[in-house]
């Protein structure tokens, strides 16, 4: 049970990051991770989602002395779980990308994924 007394269930939340390597030789990268949350409600699950999120924010020296900064982008995609029995604030599914403009043609919430039927 929640904290307001009703019941938890789960969601499956999209975390976009976005990283970047001083020096600026590179273009910045894109992640997503996919995460199970129990809430009380999709308004919850967001809120939980974006906390995550901006908790998994760092930077940090990689091993040419580069600073690497990671950075919540925002939820891409939130919705309640399939099925009851995985664990929660487990990731689920995690991939890299280089195109953030792309991603969000592919994957916009208007439109639908690449290969499906019109």
């Amino acid at each position: 049970m929640s904290v307001n007394g009703g019941p938890e269930v789960p969601y499956i939340a999209v975390l976009v990051f976005r990283t970047e390597v001083g020096g600026g030789y590179a273009p910045p990268r894109f992640s997503e991770d996919i995460v199970l949350i129990r809430a009380c409600s999709p308004d919850r699950a967001r809120a939980v989602a974006e906390t995550r999120g901006r908790e998994e924010e760092t930077s940090y020296a990689n091993e040419y002395g580069e600073t690497v900064t990671w950075t919540f982008v925002g939820v891409a995609d939130l919705r309640e779980a399939l099925y009851d029995s995985l664990d929660e604030n487990v990731t689920l599914y995690s991939r890299s990308f280089d195109d953030l403009a792309r991603y969000r043609q592919v994957f916009s919430a208007d439109l639908a994924p690449h290969g499906s039927e019109p």
